[in-house]
């Protein structure tokens, strides 16, 4: 049986562009697989909507999991979750990453803001980044926790949503 990080990497990979929908519950899962999509992705706003709270690491890990594991109860496309920052410190990565692979998610993207986050559509240029060698061992951290060798961790940089520049963005 074919894990679910494995076909998000083969949707990744693939030489064709792929869909992927936004889901945020079990049901809006199901609906997106019945409708023939390859993928979910499921977003730190709109799980935060579903849950009444504000977009801005208000949901806890906790409460994210949860949600997540009814839907790879019920839908078997691969998940494309985005973890925000992580919940904070390198070893709070390591223990989403660990928990994520235990609920059979495919994979998770990371920003390179301080935690709490903010969204990114709020205050945009007053946020902070984390500096490029903290980021880049909050990646490492979270790819040595994985138990799947094929789980995707996806590293995302908020530079041009901050006010840098495109050569900024590019070196982080």
């Amino acid at each position: 049986l074919e894990s679910n990080s494995k076909k998000l990497r083969k949707l990744l990979e693939s030489p064709r562009v792929e869909q992927i929908l936004e889901a945020h519950n079990s049901l809006s899962a199901t609906i997106v697989e019945e409708a023939g999509l390859s993928g979910l992705w499921a977003s730190s706003l709109t799980l935060s909507c579903a849950a009444g709270l504000r977009d801005n690491s208000e949901l806890t890990m906790t409460e994210v999991l949860e949600v997540l594991e009814s839907m790879t109860a019920r839908a078997n496309i691969p998940i494309l979750f985005d973890g925000d920052t992580g919940y904070g410190q390198f070893s709070h990565f390591q223990q989403l990453v660990r928990k994520l692979c235990v609920r059979r998610v495919g994979g998770v993207c990371i920003e390179d803001k301080i935690f709490p986050k903010t969204n990114s559509f709020l205050r945009s240029e007053g946020q902070s980044l984390a500096p490029v060698e903290e980021f880049a061992g909050k990646l490492r951290a979270g790819k040595d926790a994985q138990t799947d060798p094929d789980f995707v961790v996806v590293a995302r940089t908020e530079a041009l949503i901050v006010g840098l520049d495109t050569a900024a963005a590019i070196d982080r």
